[in-house]
């Protein structure tokens, strides 16, 4: 894909105020779950649905792996962007981004609960 090249004009754009997005990444290092819920999609996806709740958007669909012998990711596509997290039991870490683009959207309370 081709961006526009940048205009040096003096048009004016309206800003779009359904447009906000809002990134937050959690990068979980040493963390406290054992290894069994880091390796666990029904643990990890019960609380990422709390999250989901928490950033004030919803679940439209869900893709996810388990890894062999050991990993889980799952994506999520949300009503206001994404959700991804991913887990590595082995080194007890685990990864999520909450990406969103609607005003309401509280990714920073879903990340915290996490």
């Amino acid at each position: 894909m081709r961006n526009k090249p940048q205009s040096n004009s003096t048009e004016k754009r309206t800003p779009n105020p359904y447009f906000y997005l809002k990134q937050v990444i959690g990068d979980y290092m040493e963390c406290n779950l054992t290894a069994d819920q880091l390796n666990s999609p029904e643990f990890l996806r019960k609380h990422v649905e709390e999250a989901v709740k928490r950033s004030n958007t919803s679940t439209v669909k869900e893709l996810e792996h388990k890894f062999d012998p050991q990993g889980y990711t799952l994506l999520i596509i949300l009503a206001d962007s994404s959700l991804s997290l991913h887990s590595w039991p082995e080194e007890k870490f685990i990864s999520v981004e909450i990406f969103t683009c609607a005003e309401r959207a509280t990714p920073e309370l879903g990340l915290e609960y996490l």
